[in-house]
């Protein structure tokens, strides 16, 4: 309650130290415009109605110069330089006037801005409370900094060994560059130029590595996959024509690359063929060997297919123990008769029991592969975040596995930078 008086106060604080001046200036343009049609009443003291006094002495003293001369007591030059004098004092006290007139008016003119300015103000304040009560968690008890220490500890650890990373693969770019430029035949170097710059998220610099792979190598299929995979992460993990064409060419071969089927399952699924997707990804995962690191994204992507399409997959994943197989018909039809809050229960308990488990077991790449997924689902992308991270550290001495969660990432829409 306390945290929520000091804001309160702050704000009303902040408000009435921009909006006074906006008020009190219109209040005092307001208490000004009075008097004759110069805006200025020459009974209220001020150095105005002085103005207007001293106008009317000097008009005065004009006649009385018209006096003097029939008196005789003034010669007509005399009474030319002092008309000269006098008049040029109206002139003068008449220009201030004139100014001061001016001046009110601007300030009169600009009272509907004022106005308007305060009205934004008083909006923007009163907006942004709504908007923090309508997504904000003003009911969520506080989380002080010592009951955090370990959570920051670990994203601390997980930015560090990021940073080791990045600068081996850094490193890596830099040799390779350097001996492609003494070798530029080096197939190889081109291979892994590529690959480093994949896992440091530059897909479009990779690009030019791979398709100097494809034509040292005569298009051979591994290196047609691999730039297909960076035209699709270019793209925000959409296939778009090329894509698509360097796919299928790749398909021709005799390549074994699983980036090609799984990436054309990919096509499929975007173009709202989810069962095609989904024959195409379990025929692959059929044919995979048992310890591929990819292998767990994969049924991953069938599983989540199969549940959100209720597609009956039961019996046709013929993978290795411990690898999930998906739900059966009778897991789907059971979901179907929840509600949509019995759903939400559901769900939400099982990925919290997955993430307990991983924390034990930390091995299970399709686990953490799973568990990504299922927090972006649930929209908890900080969570989906860290989850990416441990993964990555999990698995740090495994390059091919920890390029598959950076491409996995990037297409469910896990901000890694």
């Amino acid at each position: 309650m306390t945290i929520w008086i000091v804001l309160g106060a702050i704000t009303l604080l902040l408000a009435g130290f921009i909006l006074w001046p906006i008020l009190s200036t219109r209040h005092q343009a307001a208490t000004d415009t009075n008097g004759d049609d110069t805006g200025i009443d020459p009974n209220d003291g001020s150095a105005n109605s002085d103005l207007l006094r001293d106008i009317a002495v000097y008009r005065d003293q004009l006649g009385e110069i018209d006096r003097d001369i029939e008196r005789g007591v003034l010669s007509i030059e005399q009474a030319k330089a002092a008309r000269i004098e006098v008049q040029r004092r109206i002139l003068a006290a008449d220009q201030r006037i004139k100014q001061q007139t001016e001046n009110q008016k601007v300030t009169t003119t600009n009272g509907g801005l004022r106005i308007i300015a305060a009205a934004v103000m008083v909006a923007f304040i009163a907006g942004g409370l709504g908007l923090y009560l309508d997504l904000g968690s003003p009911t969520m008890p506080d989380r002080p900094i010592a009951s955090r220490i370990d959570e920051i500890n670990a994203v601390r650890q997980a930015e560090v060994a990021n940073d080791d990373r990045k600068q081996v693969l850094n490193r890596a770019v830099s040799d390779l560059s350097q001996q492609l430029l003494e070798n530029p035949n080096n197939l190889k170097a081109w291979e892994l130029l590529g690959a480093s710059l994949m896992a440091l998220g530059r897909p479009e610099e990779a690009q030019t590595a791979f398709l100097e792979a494809i034509k040292l190598s005569g298009r051979n299929g591994d290196y047609l996959a691999m730039y297909a995979e960076s035209l699709v992460r270019s793209s925000n993990g959409q296939l778009n024509a090329l894509s698509r064409g360097v796919l299928n060419e790749a398909a021709t071969t005799d390549s074994t690359d699983p980036r090609i089927q799984y990436y054309l399952g990919l096509a499929d699924a975007q173009d709202g063929d989810i069962a095609a997707a989904v024959d195409r990804w379990i025929a692959l995962a059929n044919s995979a060997p048992a310890d591929a690191g990819w292998l767990p994204m994969v049924v991953a992507r069938i599983n989540d297919a199969a549940l959100a399409q209720g597609i009956d997959i039961e019996g046709r994943l013929n993978l290795q123990q411990g690898i999930a197989r998906g739900p059966s018909q009778d897991d789907i039809e059971a979901a179907q008769q929840l509600t949509p809050e019995e759903r939400q229960q559901m769900i939400v308990s099982m990925v919290e029991g997955l993430a307990e488990r991983l924390e034990t077991e930390p091995n299970n790449p399709d686990g953490w592969a799973r568990l990504m997924q299922a927090y972006m689902v649930l929209g908890k992308t900080d969570d989906a975040l860290s989850a990416y991270q441990k993964a990555g550290e999990v698995f740090a001495d495994q390059p091919e596995l920890v390029s598959r969660f950076d491409s996995l990432a990037k297409e469910i829409g896990i901000a890694t930078n």
